[in-house]
């Protein structure tokens, strides 16, 4: 019981184009999903950085807690204060570096009035310490 006969049994000379079109498909799709993420971007010079600290040198931490709660290395000082003890603090340690953080619940404002002074002080650059941000993309 042969269905074609005796001589229909030829070589198959064609390309089966339907894998090839599949994976085009889902090239294009993936590319029209990407694209518009890819446009969305701010394109932004970030500051380079090592993980870690400053190699040889300790810093010197100013902690604002609150909007009356500011310390330097762990000595509580009142604002008006502030720009005495600093200055005192930078000629005891010498030359280190400065860090600043700031309590999230803090207002912008208080961190700034803060920072300026330390900026009044003479201090050029100033590291500002943050918590870092994990990647919550891990999930999905």
């Amino acid at each position: 019981m042969s269905f074609g006969g005796r001589g229909s049994r030829r070589a198959m000379s064609e390309i089966n184009v339907t894998p090839l079109v599949d994976v085009m498909l889902v090239l294009l799709i993936i590319f029209m999903i990407t694209a518009p993420a890819l446009l969305q971007q701010v394109e932004v010079n970030l500051p380079k950085s090592t993980v870690g600290q400053a190699e040889g040198k300790e810093g010197l931490v100013i902690t604002v807690k609150g909007i009356d709660e500011i310390f330097i290395d762990k000595e509580k000082v009142s604002l008006k204060d502030f720009d005495a003890r600093f200055a005192a603090a930078r000629t005891r340690l010498g030359d280190r570096v400065v860090f600043l953080q700031g309590d999230e619940q803090v207002p912008y404002g208080r961190v700034m009035e803060v920072a300026d002074r330390i900026k009044g002080a003479g201090v050029d650059k100033v590291g500002l310490v943050v918590e870092g941000v994990q990647e919550k993309t891990k999930g999905r």
